[in-house]
């Protein structure tokens, strides 16, 4: 979390078991989701993308994995990032987050 806000990086392998999770921060957590990082493009890290989309959560993945989700039958990021060693190579795609605790 950063201050008051959660982070969410991947999601489960379905829409509700992502809406759980949703549910559960907001029970347990009681912060606003601000952003999800996917880390690739695999079920048990996209399954969830839906879920994240209908409750408003703008979320972001690796551009190739936005590229690769529709052929893995899974729904893209909003927001593509593109990294490097040293931190961001395009710094406009990256969202404002941090620090974390």
């Amino acid at each position: 979390r950063d201050g008051g806000r959660v982070l969410v990086v991947d999601t489960p392998w379905t829409d509700d078991q992502t809406a759980q999770i949703l549910n559960w921060i907001k029970q347990e957590i009681n912060l606003p989701v601000a952003l999800a990082v996917v880390t690739h493009a695999h079920q048990d890290k996209m399954g969830g993308m839906d879920a994240l989309h209908a409750a408003g959560i703008a979320t972001y993945a690796n551009a190739l994995s936005n590229q690769l989700a529709p052929q893995e039958g899974l729904v893209a990021a909003q927001h593509s990032l593109t990294f490097a060693a040293n931190g961001w190579v395009e710094p406009a795609t990256a969202p404002n987050f941090g620090p974390l605790k």
